[in-house]
């Protein structure tokens, strides 16, 4: 164990007289790249000497490398040139800068153009209904009387229900019973029946209430339930429809003149589609 001790204590001191005795390296100079004949080399700002004169103790360049195709303009050295106008700021440049931005004038907005007018609106066509007529050549004489005084007509026909009296009846039945009821009918001496389609029976049509009022409670009275309807009687007539302009009809010489001829007509609005 001694003799190891002594055998590393040996191997370090050789090594340690190994590393002493080796030469120092040299540190590695820089050796600037030749440059061609007639052309001096490129030099720093921060290279020159400062011309405390010309620029002041306290005034300071920064360099600017300037490209090979710009090098005529600055010098055929390629060295960048440096003027005491360059270095220090104009005093009047700010001013002129300031005029120069006052004397600016704004474009002016382009007018924008004029809306056009829009026309004016003209009133909706009012479409109206001139009727009923229960004659077809009374009709086509006020069509015909209405367009030459200016209001476009077109003659059509419709139908109306009418009050035509009422009626007594009994509703529909089985044929059997029918037959049941007239026979009764007749032992009362009741003879004025008929019998229609769906064996109904009619009891009698009467122009007035009060008499058709008389016949249901006698009918009532042999125990039977009558109806009493209002009857209506379906029938052409014709009317005129014509399109209103500027001018109304109502009021006008042409309306005046078919109403005194026709008391019963009317007039109502209808739609123009």
């Amino acid at each position: 164990m001694r003799h190891l001790a002594w055998l590393l204590l040996l191997a370090n001191l050789g090594m340690l007289a190994w590393v002493l005795t080796q030469p120092v390296p040299q540190t590695a100079s820089y050796r600037p790249v030749p440059v061609p004949p007639g052309i001096e080399p490129l030099v720093l700002l921060s290279e020159r000497p400062v011309n405390t004169a010309g620029f002041g103790a306290a005034t300071r360049h920064t360099a600017e490398v300037t490209p090979p195709e710009d090098r005529q303009a600055f010098g055929s050295a390629g060295q960048v040139q440096v003027s005491d106008s360059d270095a220090k700021p104009d005093a009047d440049a700010s001013d002129s800068t300031a005029v120069a931005a006052q004397e600016i004038v704004e474009p002016e907005s382009e007018a924008e153009p004029e809306s056009e007018a829009e026309p004016e609106s003209r009133p909706e066509p009012v479409c109206q209904a001139i009727g009923p007529f229960m004659k077809e050549a009374d009709a086509e004489a006020i069509s015909q009387q209405l367009s030459a005084t200016g209001y476009p007509s077109n003659l059509r026909t419709g139908e109306v229900r009418n009050p035509a009296g009422y009626w007594v009846y009994l509703p529909a039945m089985p044929r059997a019973e029918a037959r049941r009821i007239v026979a009764e009918l007749d032992d009362h001496g009741m003879t004025d029946y008929y019998i229609g389609k769906q064996n109904y029976i009619s009891l009698g049509i009467f122009s007035g209430k009060k008499k058709a009022q008389v016949r249901l409670e006698q009918i009532q009275r042999l125990g039977f339930e009558p109806v009493l309807d209002r009857r209506f009687r379906t029938r052409t007539v014709y009317w005129v429809d014509i399109v209103q302009g500027e001018a109304p009809l109502l009021g006008a010489p042409v309306w005046s003149d078919i109403q005194s001829q026709h008391t019963e007509i009317r007039v109502q609005r209808i739609s123009c589609e």
